[in-house]
């Protein structure tokens, strides 16, 4: 199962899913509640735990005990959570350039402060319950380009309730046997390059660098594949 970051939707791995489909691999590529095709579910009451409740619900409707969840960006927050609540499910954990999330502390907290002032500025533009889209030009791609552009048209407002939600995490998840951390190469640097070296140290854990920047599975997908393949077919 392949989870979106914050202001994307399931939509974004559409350059990626067909090639580990062909590869033989079962894919889902679910929307969170008030994202994408769901923009028009929000509430002001979206926060973290509506989003993991969407993945719990998803990945008990699978009946399998062997489901990988890959996570990008934002998505690591929720696959860690789901993890901690189904371990017996998950066969392996796969973070893409993503937050690692620590038991209290909400992923608000991670964002500098420069960041915040300006989510903060444009979610009162809006309701003041949601962030607006960055320019994408945030994560290295290049203004006036094809994938900027589309890009850009396609993210949605993300709720500001499940920044400032704190996770409340047992530790379980941290006994999901295969557990990955792909780190974006750049350019431009990832924010996660820290986590990504504390984890080359950690036993339990496969780290590798992927070609391309925080967008990777949009700006290189066949290279993204190429990179986790090896993951899902170890899995098989």
């Amino acid at each position: 199962m392949l989870l979106h970051g914050g202001w994307h939707g399931g939509w974004v791995w559409q350059r990626l899913a067909p090639l580990l489909s062909a590869a033989g691999h079962r894919i889902h590529t679910p929307t969170l509640t008030g994202l994408g095709d769901r923009a028009p579910e929000f509430h002001a009451e979206v926060g973290l735990q509506t989003h993991v409740d969407d993945i719990l619900q998803l990945v008990l409707d699978l009946r399998s005990n062997a489901v990988t969840l890959l996570g990008h960006s934002y998505g690591g927050s929720i696959i860690t959570l789901v993890a901690d609540q189904l371990t017996e499910r998950i066969a392996a954990l796969v973070y893409l350039d993503a937050v690692i999330p620590t038991d209290g502390i909400p992923d608000w907290q991670r964002f500098p402060r420069e960041r915040q002032e300006s989510m903060l500025a444009g979610a009162r533009g809006l309701d003041g319950l949601r962030v607006p889209p960055p320019d994408p030009a945030l994560w290295g791609l290049v203004p006036g380009t094809p994938a900027h552009q589309e890009l850009q048209q396609r993210l949605t407002p993300h709720p500001i309730k499940t920044m400032m939600d704190a996770p409340r995490l047992s530790g379980r998840w941290q006994t999901v046997q295969r557990k990955h951390y792909l780190l974006a190469a750049g350019p431009p640097r990832s924010r996660f390059s820290d986590v990504h070296s504390a984890l080359t140290k950690q036993p339990g854990w496969t780290t590798a660098l992927v070609a391309g920047g925080h967008e990777m599975m949009w700006t290189h997908a066949h290279e993204l594949a190429g990179s986790l393949l090896p993951i899902l077919d170890a899995g098989t």
